[in-house]
């Protein structure tokens, strides 16, 4: 046996000779020994200890013999790549006579295959320490092995001790014998772990398996239930697209021969009868209000509802909510104020949109505000955008109830004389809703006693608007044709026209009839309703637009059915303009003007209007 003899060289711990076949396990031995002793913990001692049983069995069994010398190299140590060492590092040389190793860049790049399993083990040895070198030549190789020493382990000992300390064991061991059983006793460990390990991973591969099951399951109940979902919401929108006709033109009938008659159109009331016509016209409006949000609501959820985009300005905004809102801003203490921007700003969005976000945000603050002022304002932004503000002096909102009043039905309790006022509850979700649609955000700040303002930030800054002219014929017969077949909606229509111009109007009750009388003497512009027996009104549009004399003739589809995306492009497509006949949002008589706004910009544009601009448009 091999004796561990302490050297004299300055960084040298020991050196092992290998002259016996059993002197590989010596040097496995005081591998681990000293690793143990540098402060390496006992995966890395294993490491090492490895690593030099690897190399020095085969310097013994291929070279015929040599040395294991084991050396610690100080902290600054320089390495191949230039850097040097941050921590002190143990340095394993073997060296033996052989013939050398060949095929050694084969070995390196995994190609090379030794019927000993020697390049196996060179490329297993590399990966347990921090660097390996090998050279070797017909005279013989030499391989370094270096294992840095961990960060946190104390200062080494020094040679001396070290020396000490391997002498001691040395004379306490039984020789080869006991090498053996330690390292037997190593491996029996480590297998016992590796078992341990193994039983775990089985453990928590049949976990896996089971929590894979069932999320295939939840994966295969959430698939149902959101197709479920998804018919039901299909069938909602079927059904309130389905009732619309059926339940927004008698409400809209009822709400307008209400207002005819507090108007005292056809002879004055008496103090009960107006009373109880007030009665009527407020439940009408209520329930038209609930109706037409819930609609628009189902609209949105359901991808139904599309963006009409239109190039407007600010200022012609304003002007419109000015002019709704004049009849409604009743209460003398509160004063509602436009801040007009001193520049024309220029927009590209669905206006009608905007204006029912807004309309919301000012019945609102109209309706919370018992004194003070309600301050509308549109600021631009970086980024081609546009915020339009709405601030309040009313009642505010406590922060506990800032989330609920973004809810469908969800109202915050109010005190004072803002609490006898009533609403479905709908309108700040359908303005948020309409706010991504139109891929805008909208929030709001408010405390109790301080006021709310509430914004809504749009993409919506475009480039000057360019006005086209039309080319009119002088000679064209300044006369209006309703097409209609419900004698309520003439009656109603007429009624409101004759407010606006004072151009003739006329009627038919079918689309037969309007397409006679267009080709005899053609009218400034048809309002022509769309569902009506034989002919419905877009077959009657498709009719004109196929004429050479009427493909330009203006055209206002004016009808009480939810139209789809697609139905509204088609209609859209033959260049009608859609005014609802219903009111179309927010409270019904502000809707009631913004309808009204409609119908005059649909006269304006064919020279028919009496009202031209007001209200600084």
């Amino acid at each position: 046996m091999a004796k561990a003899l302490v050297s004299v060289a300055k960084r040298s711990i020991l050196r092992v000779t290998l002259a016996l076949e059993t002197d590989f396990l010596l040097a496995r031995q005081r591998a681990k020994q000293i690793a143990g002793l540098l402060g390496f913990d006992l995966q890395d001692q294993t490491r090492v200890a490895t690593a030099v049983s690897e190399i020095a069995r085969n310097a013994w069994e291929y070279g015929h013999g040599g040395q294991v010398e084991f050396l610690l190299d100080p902290a600054g140590e320089p390495l191949k790549s230039g850097a040097l060492t941050p921590t002190p590092r143990l340095r394993i040389v073997v060296s033996d006579r052989g013939p050398g190793i060949p095929h050694l860049e084969e070995i390196w790049s995994g190609v090379y295959q030794s019927p000993t399993g020697m390049g196996i083990g060179l490329s297993g040895t590399r990966r347990l320490l921090d660097d390996l070198e090998i050279v070797t030549s017909p005279a013989g190789t030499e391989v370094t092995l270096t294992k840095l020493l961990p960060r946190n382990a104390p200062p080494p000992p020094s040679l001396a001790q070290l020396s000490a300390e391997l002498t001691r064991r040395t004379r306490s061991e039984e020789g080869a014998g006991a090498a053996l059983h330690e390292q037997n006793q190593e491996l029996l460990t480590l297998l016992g772990e590796l078992r341990a390990r193994e039983a775990e991973l089985r453990e928590l591969n049949v976990e896996l398996e089971e929590t894979n099951r069932g999320v295939l399951v939840l994966y295969a109940e959430l698939a149902d239930k959101a197709q479920a979902v998804q018919q039901a919401s299909e069938m909602k929108t079927r059904f309130l697209s389905g009732v619309t006709h059926e339940l927004r033109t008698p409400l809209n009938s009822i709400v307008s021969l209400a207002r005819l008659m507090l108007g005292h159109s056809d002879g004055p009331l008496n103090a009960e009868q107006e009373k109880q016509v007030n009665f009527i016209l407020r439940s009408a409006q209520n329930l038209t209000e609930m109706v037409n949000d819930l609609l628009d609501l189902a609209k949105i959820e359901a991808g139904k509802s599309s963006v009409v985009s239109s190039s407007f300005t600010v200022q012609a905004l304003f002007a419109g909510l000015r002019g709704m809102f004049r009849p409604l801003a009743t209460n003398p203490n509160v004063k509602l104020a436009f801040e007009v921007p001193e520049q024309p700003l220029d927009l590209f969005t669905d206006e009608g949109k905007l204006s029912q976000i807004l309309r919301n945000f000012i019945s609102n603050a109209l309706k919370f505000t018992e004194q003070g002022t309600v301050t509308v304002t549109a600021t631009p932004l970086d980024g081609r955008q546009i915020r339009f503000t709405v601030a309040d002096t009313g009642v505010g909102i406590a922060e506990e109830y800032h989330d609920l009043v973004m809810q469908e039905w969800g109202q915050a309790p109010t005190g004072g004389r803002a609490a006898r006022q009533k609403g479905s509850g709908l309108g700040l979700p359908l303005s948020r809703s309409l706010a991504e649609l139109l891929n805008g955000s909208l929030g709001f700040s408010s405390a109790p006693g301080v006021g709310s303002t509430f914004h809504v930030t749009l993409p919506a800054l475009a480039q000057p608007v360019v006005e086209v002219k039309r080319n009119e014929e002088n000679d064209q017969p300044a006369h209006i044709l309703i097409v209609d077949d419900d004698e309520v909606a003439r009656y109603l229509l007429r009624r409101q026209l004759a407010t606006l111009t004072s151009a003739v109007i006329e009627e038919v009750t079918n689309g037969a009839d309007a397409l006679d009388a267009i080709a005899g003497r053609p009218p400034r512009l048809v309002f022509l309703d769309l569902i009506m027996p034989g002919m419905s009104g877009a077959e009657v549009a498709r009719a004109l637009r196929s004429r050479p004399e009427s493909v330009h003739l203006p055209i206002v589809l004016h009808t009480s059915k939810v139209l789809s995306g697609d139905e509204r492009e088609a209609l859209e497509a033959m260049n009608l303009v859609v005014i609802a006949k219903r009111p179309s949002g927010g409270h019904t008589l502000e809707s009631d003007d913004a309808q009204r706004a409609e119908m005059e910009r649909a006269l304006l544009d064919v020279g028919l209007s009496n009202l031209h601009l007001e209200n600084g448009r």
